[in-house]
């Protein structure tokens, strides 16, 4: 999932202000729990660094209480050197041409959250910072065991219709230390990680409590991660216009297990990832392209594959972008997310602009379209799709209201219903 960070909210600003950011200020020699940020290159900022504000401009209802208190907790632990992300959540679900005997409506309570606190930084040794990384996910369904039901269940699909049913309680989903090296060219990762916060990132389409929902638009099912595991993630960007980074993780952990269960080479992910960051391409504007090669171990048995991710924006005079997400792998490492290919992409026009109910700067409506291919097909169908509209509006400084339609086609475990409906009122509060 994916927030902006202060280097990204900078470089929008001055492209929407014309304002530079603010010049690199840092006293001398080694500083213990500092206040600034880590300086590091901006992609690598974008992927690392969470910002200290939470408050955003245009909104409906211009201020409340609730907006400033959060707002005044951000700004004084940022001021111990601690920054973070909370989003949390509050959906109902309604679903037409659910499986025979399944429930067709659902509420429920999502809460993800990203913490880092800077432990030191120095300009010596060619720049260096040390800082923590914790994250903790809380899914909890209201009136149902959202363990053993949910809206996938009920449409019987082979993707995630709704990225915030995380059908458990309180888990952790990260707590590892980060370094950076050679004045912010060079970022290490080493613990018990999530590596979607850094790989296969995606301005447009990155974050299930302000963009769309379905899961297929912020980390394809093709991919064969484990998203709570011990590893390591490198991130390096030598120059502006390009990055690689490469994890290797864990593959077999599962939410709220312990990181040392079962773990063995045998099931194990290497991902790499090659990115080119342009400022302009053919005039439209900025983009990036991005791949990214596989090898994994599921079971002992090794396959590979790869996947590509490409942003890019359509007309320098409006904010509207396409995205796109695509590949295949060796079904034996594949079936661990269940697809062995998958595409998924579409067209957003986020905010803020000044047309009528785009002030906001959460602001956002996106169209996407995914297909998706059984890695291991357990009966007469193999092949999904699905289509998804959604629009956020922003009500306060910190609370959007979003309504979402999405219709799959073919589910493939849905013997009962050729296409299923799913609508969903999401209620996001980002702090």
């Amino acid at each position: 999932m994916r927030q902006l960070g202060p280097g990204e909210a900078a470089r929008r600003r001055e492209q929407s202000i014309g304002e530079p950011p603010p010049l690199r200020t840092v006293e001398p020699g080694l500083r213990l729990f500092p206040t600034e940020q880590p300086f590091m290159m901006p992609y690598l900022a974008s992927a690392n660094l969470y910002g200290n504000t939470c408050l955003q401009e245009g909104a409906v209802i211009a201020s409340d209480p609730l907006s400033e208190g959060a707002q005044a907790v951000k700004t004084a632990l940022s001021e111990i050197g601690f920054n973070y992300g909370l989003w949390q959540s509050y959906d109902f679900v309604g679903i037409v041409g659910a499986r025979d005997g399944e429930q067709s409506t659902f509420n429920y309570y999502s809460l993800d959250f990203y913490g880092t606190l800077a432990v030191f930084s120095t300009d010596e040794m060619g720049g260096t910072a040390g800082w923590l990384t914790m994250g903790a996910s809380v899914g909890q369904g209201l009136g149902y065991d959202a363990a053993v039901d949910g809206p996938r269940q009920s449409i019987g699909t082979l993707g995630f219709p709704m990225g915030v049913d995380y059908g458990q309680q309180v888990f952790p989903t990260q707590l590892a230390w980060q370094q950076s090296f050679l004045d912010g060219q060079l970022v290490v990762t080493a613990g018990f990680l999530n590596q979607e916060f850094y790989l296969d990132l995606n301005t447009y389409a990155n974050n299930q409590y302000s963009q769309l929902l379905n899961y297929e638009f912020i980390t394809p099912s093709t991919l064969p991660w484990s998203f709570q595991a011990l590893g390591l993630v490198v991130q390096w960007q030598p120059v502006e216009w390009f990055y690689a980074m490469w994890s290797s993780t864990a593959n077999n952990t599962q939410a709220g297990q312990s990181p040392f269960s079962q773990l063995s080479f045998d099931d194990w992910s290497n991902t790499f990832e090659f990115g080119w960051v342009a400022d302009d391409v053919l005039g439209l504007g900025p983009g990036i392209y991005r791949a990214l090669p596989f090898v994994a171990t599921v079971d002992g048995s090794m396959g590979a594959g790869i996947m590509f991710n490409v942003e890019q924006r359509l007309t320098k005079e409006l904010p509207l972008a396409a995205f796109a997400r695509g590949g295949f792998g060796n079904p034996n490492v594949t079936r661990l997310g269940g697809t062995q290919a998958s595409f998924a992409g579409g067209i957003a026009f986020p905010g803020p602009t000044e047309a009528t109910f785009f002030k906001g700067q959460q602001a956002y409506l996106a169209a996407g379209f995914y297909w998706l291919e059984a890695a291991q097909p357990a009966g007469p169908r193999s092949d999904e799709y699905g289509v998804e509209l959604t629009y956020v509006l922003q009500v306060t400084p910190t609370l959007t209201l979003q309504p979402d339609l999405q219709v799959i086609l073919n589910p493939v475990d849905n013997l009962n219903h050729d296409t299923s409906v799913a609508l969903t009122l999401q209620l996001n509060m980002a702090w």
